[in-house]
């Protein structure tokens, strides 16, 4: 694109964003699709709050705090130093950045103090070893293995009495609460849903064959196993080169049946589903692709990225991954690939995603889901500073008026242009959402669209998860019998889940 065009687009992006109504200082969304809150006009119950942080000296050039709502949590201003032990900086990381600014301002009148770790079995072994020394941090965050192996190591404050799951503030997430509830007590309060995995694909390689979109059968409410597998079918018998699922393995389509491979009881007991009728019938669904040659069976290497499926969109039809970092990957991938002379112009991406197909003989809708949340370590010395930042984040998710900015912001974000260097005022490119795909995002984190199952068998140890891998992942890419496969791992489950 030349210069002439460049200046042009520019200006007709700015003249386009100037005739809407917008709120002052947007954040533009970044590459992944998340969005800064928005600088909105508040309601009565809504306190502005300030603060002296420097801003990033690569981010857009916002350093105003964000207004947020204190009706249904008013904090004391008094929330003092806590102390986050994690492998990323809240202060910068851009999930926590904004919340961060707001603790630390007159608000809430809060400090956080970083100690960094690595992630994975680091982690924990860094957060034992300061529990043991009477050194534990206030605030840590949830990984697969805190539920239940961590509860069962006492590594966390319970939270009952402290965090009212009846409130209007968390009255929403009091089933997802109770599925984490260990032994009666309750040390996670999870202030957001995460879609695990959705199916992403391209509409320009179904619209070139005549194929229809999975979007409109979603709508339809024809969006099944059956529907999956002959749109499968229609696309690999179209050209020899087509592939037609990769990414996840079996677990995504198991959940549709409303049933995990492995369940966390009341008691703190686990249950080996592994026998589950669902399972395998699930399990025999899935082998059925694989003998159809309806998978991916290595053709793009031993894992499929979202930037290798952008590259090969055109040969593989559906990439099950999440959906939120897939989108803005993959089309961040075809925009690099323009160079940086075309870097600029903000378009709705061709690619698209829908939830994994409902299970025709289910009673709901069931998708695998996943959660995000801070717990309290045991022998936390801020438990009070501590709870403030945990209800802080689920205000951040829920105030409406910092949604429906988070949502213009995704759709319709503000031009961002260079301010030095060589396109020192050309316009930035930044991720567009579709719409419809955005709002499909949200109705795939709403416990009132979806019914939403997660499997426990993450939870334990890495040699679980090894087997989980193995059984699920193997009948559907590589065509090993489940039956087989479990008939010499359930025991191996047995044992670890109830060693």
């Amino acid at each position: 694109m030349n210069r002439t065009k460049r200046i042009l687009c520019g200006a007709m992006t700015a003249a386009m964003i100037m005739g809407l109504t917008a709120c002052d200082e947007e954040t533009p969304v970044n590459s992944s699709g998340s969005a800064g809150a928005p600088q909105v006009e508040a309601p009565s119950t809504t306190t502005s709050a300030s603060t002296t942080a420097d801003p990033d000296e690569n981010a857009p050039t916002d350093a105003g705090i964000k207004e947020i709502g204190t009706d249904t949590y008013t904090p004391d201003g008094n929330s003092g130093k806590i102390v986050w032990l994690g492998y990323y900086d809240l202060e910068t990381d851009g999930s926590a950045s904004e919340q961060y600014k707001i603790f630390t301002s007159d608000l809430y009148g809060g400090q956080i103090e970083y100690v960094s770790t690595t992630s994975g079995s680091e982690y924990f072994e860094k957060l034992a070893t300061m529990i043991s020394s009477d050194d534990s941090p206030d605030i840590v965050r949830y990984e697969w293995q805190s539920f239940p192996t961590g509860m069962s190591k006492n590594m966390y404050e319970p939270l009952d009495g402290e965090i009212d799951l009846t409130s209007p503030l968390w009255s929403e997430m009091a089933d997802v609460a109770e599925n984490f509830a260990y032994k009666g007590k309750h040390y996670y309060f999870p202030y957001r849903i995460t879609t695990n995995f959705a199916l992403n694909y391209n509409k320009k390689s179904l619209e070139e064959y005549a194929l229809p979109d999975p979007y409109d059968l979603y709508k339809e409410n024809n969006w099944t196993w059956d529907t999956f597998k002959q749109l499968l079918i229609d696309w690999c018998n179209a050209d020899d080169k087509h592939i037609g699922y990769a990414g996840e393995g079996a677990m995504s389509f198991i959940a549709t049946t409303g049933t995990t491979l492995v369940k966390v009881q009341k008691d703190g007991t686990a249950k080996n589903n592994i026998g589950d009728i669902n399972v395998s019938r699930a399990m025999d669904f899935c082998q059925e692709l694989y003998r159809n040659g309806l998978t991916h069976q290595g053709e793009l290497g031993d894992w499929v990225s979202p930037q290798t499926w952008a590259d090969n969109s055109d040969r593989l039809l559906f990439l099950g991954m999440n959906p939120e970092w897939t989108y803005g990957a993959a089309a961040k991938q075809v925009q690099d690939k323009k160079g940086v002379e075309d870097d600029i112009c903000n378009t709705v991406s061709d690619f698209a995603f829908v939830p994994f197909p409902r299970d025709p003989s289910a009673d709901k809708y069931y998708i695998a889901y996943d959660t995000f949340g801070y717990m309290v370590a045991k022998g936390a010395k801020n438990k009070k500073g501590a709870i403030d930042w945990i209800n802080l984040n689920r205000v951040y998710e829920t105030d409406e008026n910092i949604n429906a900015t988070k949502r213009k912001e995704a759709v319709d974000p503000e031009p961002v242009y260079y301010t030095s260097g060589k396109y020192e005022g050309y316009q930035k490119w930044a991720l567009v959402w579709d719409e419809n795909q955005y709002d499909l995002w949200q109705d795939m984190m709403d416990p009132t669209k979806f019914s939403f199952v997660f499997d426990d068998c993450w939870g334990f140890n890495d040699d679980l998860k090894t087997v989980c891998n193995t059984v699920l992942f193997d009948p559907l890419f590589r065509g090993e019998s489940f039956t087989k496969l479990s008939a010499e791992y359930s025991p191996v489950i047995d044992s670890i889940i109830n060693g």
